[in-house]
């Protein structure tokens, strides 16, 4: 495994589309949800390492579970 592959971009491109199945910009989605927006675009765009409390909310903003897992 290559080490400067980013193991979040399958979910960074999940949580995209899924905002885009029901809202037309991800701003529309983080104004509905109370998230900030810089730090879901930074997470969206690759721009910084989160913590998992962020991921945490992303996920129960979007209804999900978050699930992390070793391969």
């Amino acid at each position: 495994m290559k080490r400067n592959k980013d193991p979040l971009t399958p979910m960074r491109k999940q949580v995209e589309q899924l905002i885009l199945k029901e809202y037309s910009t991800v701003e529309q989605f983080c104004w509905d949800k109370n998230l900030n927006k810089a730090t879901l675009s930074n997470f969206l765009h690759g721009k910084k390492d989160f913590q998992l409390s962020t991921l945490i909310k992303i996920a129960d903003a979007m209804g999900k579970a978050l699930h992390i897992q070793l391969k």
